[in-house]
């Protein structure tokens, strides 16, 4: 029995060589490369397609974006995390001594189990420490109110922007009017 090949129109054709692949969308036609790979646990080698562009009854007008698939994008909580770091009150640190980063990284996960903060593996736990979490958290939040006159649940209104990490590229989600006015009335510059 033959095998059954899609019929495009002629100008379609001249662009499908080797190693490519067409796809129709509505009324316009798409140029893929055609390449497989290995998946574990498959019996064949799978096809990757790797956007080229749009085919035109003139040629393939090629496109400089890159299409990013969603299972290569991660999203972490970024601004109540860079916040509080920020604000952290040196009178604060100061009775931690050394433990200060560990112990003030352990309440921003608790506070923000998203936070940007948990990425780095191989951290120390609240079980390596001696201290009342808590009490701490507390302690913390009083101090931040009286240097800057702001506690940790004023700053949750923070929660909400996020770090958008792609194959290469790290950017920061929108901010609102509100949450502007709060990084501005801080000080706070939310560079990535």
């Amino acid at each position: 029995m033959p095998k059954s090949e899609k019929t495009y129109p002629e100008w379609v054709q001249k662009q499908h060589t080797r190693g490519t692949t067409v796809k129709r969308k509505g009324d316009n036609y798409y140029l893929y490369k055609r390449t497989s790979r290995r998946v574990p646990g498959k019996k064949y080698p799978q096809p990757v397609d790797t956007y080229i562009g749009i085919i035109t009854p003139e040629g393939v007008v090629k496109t400089n974006r890159k299409k990013v698939t969603l299972t290569d994008v991660g999203v972490w909580e970024y601004g109540y995390s860079k916040a509080v770091w920020e604000l952290c009150p040196e009178d604060w640190k100061k009775p931690l001594g050394e433990d200060w980063a560990d112990v003030l990284r352990l309440i921003i996960l608790k506070e923000s189990p998203t936070s940007y903060l948990g990425r780095e593996a191989g951290r120390r736990t609240a079980e390596d420490f001696r201290y009342r979490f808590p009490a701490q958290t507390a302690s913390l939040s009083r101090r931040l109110y009286k240097e800057h006159g702001v506690g940790l649940k004023d700053l949750e209104a923070l929660k909400t922007i996020y770090l958008v990490v792609l194959e290469r590229e790290t950017v920061l989600s929108k901010i609102a009017p509100g949450q502007r006015a709060l990084l501005d009335r801080l000080g706070i510059d939310m560079e990535v």
